[in-house]
């Protein structure tokens, strides 16, 4: 059997990935710089007629949602385990996984422990279809992204989030939402933002979904109505007590299948990825990828 290791010198903590060659066998394990150029799901293809077993996603939650689109192209019954390395800024969703941090420890858990089957969810929109793992966050939460500079990533680490918000709180824009969650609608909904989660946390370990799980099989959407200064006030307020979804501002939902159309087109990010393209349709694919987790990952 053998490793593949894809690992990103972008990410924030990619120094430590000399650490990580240290800890995988030499001989039985291919490393694969990520680029832009590079086709992940022909590399993961080529390494399975080597008996490629595990493949290692080593970086932030940007490079697990690379590889996890790439192995989702695979067909089920060939598609190989994936152990995560926190290497990012956040790891968000390392965090949901009960990763450590160290390098040496999450490492071991692809020797130690059987993987878990983990749901995925697939987007789809008008001609085109991806797949994340953690977080979708549409609305506002894109402006948040795209105020991040390196810069600011390097300076602020897991915080640099909540310093991208800052120039956006002062001009939140509005969108009139209409979703569909197993068959039950709401129309015409005014929305600052949007949050589709099959993880916990996101944005730098900030629980916007606290009652999901990587393995029940459902969404947890969150809508956020818009409002005034004050209504953000107890919206950050609300997270920061740990009581977010009890907000006069949050509708809180879980199901299976959502869809969704938004005026103006709300555009989301993708476990940190900005994407283009309007999602209309939410789906929870059930253990579609089988993950090494930590011991202290909720599986109930």
């Amino acid at each position: 059997m053998t490793n593949l290791v894809f690992w990103n010198r972008g990410s924030g903590k990619s120094e430590q990935v000399e650490r990580l060659r240290k800890l995988l066998p030499l001989s039985t394990t291919t490393w694969v710089q990520m680029t832009r150029e590079l086709n992940l799901q022909e590399t993961i293809q080529t390494q399975l007629d080597c008996r490629c077993d595990i493949v290692f996603a080593a970086g932030g939650d940007g490079t697990v949602n690379a590889v996890v689109n790439a192995l989702m192209k695979i067909d089920a019954d060939r598609r190989p385990c994936l152990a995560v390395i926190p290497l990012g800024t956040a790891n968000d969703f390392a965090g949901t996984l009960a990763i450590s941090d160290a390098v040496e420890q999450a490492v071991a858990l692809s020797c130690n422990r059987q993987p878990v089957p983990i749901d995925v969810v697939r987007i789809t929109g008008h001609g085109f279809e991806r797949y994340y793992a953690n977080v979708a966050a549409g609305g506002n939460c894109v402006r948040v992204s795209e105020e991040l500079t390196d810069e600011i990533k390097s300076r602020w680490g897991a915080f640099s989030y909540l310093r991208g918000a800052v120039g956006v709180l002062a001009d939140m824009k509005s969108f009139r939402v209409n979703a569909e969650m197993d068959g039950q609608k709401i129309a015409d909904f005014d929305s600052w933002a949007v949050l589709v989660a099959n993880g916990r946390t996101n944005a730098g370990r900030i629980e916007v979904a606290p009652e999901a799980s990587l393995v029940d099989g459902l969404l947890d959407v969150v809508l956020i109505k818009d409002g005034d200064v004050m209504d953000m006030v107890e919206i950050v307020a609300g997270n920061l007590l740990g009581n977010f979804l009890e907000c006069e501002q949050v509708i809180y939902r879980q199901a299976r299948r959502l869809k969704l159309f938004s005026d103006p087109p709300m555009r989301f990010t993708l476990d940190g990825e900005v994407v283009d393209e309007e999602p209309v349709e939410f789906e929870c694919i059930p253990g579609a990828i089988r993950m090494f987790v930590g011991p202290e990952f909720e599986q109930a």
